[in-house]
């Protein structure tokens, strides 16, 4: 089903379903050096951030959820049923790592959880579906658990791309009931995970449409 939203943009009506991957997008950033919502930053003709990415992972589910903040729930709802939006919870820990466990932590609770959550962010609007069916692929083909599925590119671990098992994120989650000072770097969770998550090589062609774009004049 299709819905229609203003300025001639579609977007699916998506039904949720345990049948399904869970994809988060991650869009409650300040967008400090974009200066706007870096969602609604046009690109192509009639489209913008949120509809190229949104269009890609229609192909592969109709569970996609967005992280953000209180104050975007109002913009997004113009593209999405507002049971997609999913706001933070009061977690002592920032940054995307709060937007990630807050996912958890609603479909958890509203009986939409799945095997795992596939996480993306919201600026890399020209990654490829075969960037995105790598590592569903990769994770289907496994035999034994695994905490996660990660890309590495030539600058690192890539965290705002990647697999995150819910089993990993129920331990991460556990963790925060401990006293002390709370890990918030993904890359530093990602490499103590046990089992060792697996890490998958980011083919060289595929980087240029990877990559984050922070500011216009990266377009």
């Amino acid at each position: 089903m299709w819905m229609e939203v203003p300025n001639g943009h579609k977007v699916v009506c998506m039904t949720h379903t345990n049948t399904n991957p869970s994809f988060v997008l991650l869009v409650g950033g300040q967008s400090v050096r974009m200066g706007e919502d870096k969602g609604f930053v046009p690109i192509g003709r009639d489209s913008h951030f949120l509809g190229q990415i949104l269009k890609k992972l229609n192909g592969f589910s109709s569970s996609i959820y967005v992280s953000l903040r209180k104050e975007q729930v109002d913009s997004y709802t113009k593209y999405l049923p507002k049971s997609s939006l999913i706001l933070d919870h009061d977690l002592p820990v920032e940054g995307p790592l709060k937007g990630i466990l807050s996912s958890y932590l609603y479909l958890k609770e509203n009986n939409l959880l799945n095997d795992f959550i596939y996480v993306l962010p919201i600026d890399i609007p020209y990654i490829e579906e075969q960037t995105i069916k790598r590592l569903l692929d990769t994770f289907q083909e496994q035999g034994e658990p695994v905490s996660g599925i990660f890309y590495e590119s030539k600058t690192g671990l890539e965290p705002l791309c990647g697999i995150y098992t819910t089993k990993t994120l129920s331990q991460w989650m556990d963790s925060l009931s401990l006293t002390g000072k709370h890990e918030f770097s993904l890359q530093k969770r990602i490499k103590n995970l046990e089992p060792k998550p697996i890490l998958i090589q980011l083919p060289s062609e595929e980087e240029i449409n990877f990559r984050n774009i922070n500011s216009k004049n990266e377009l």
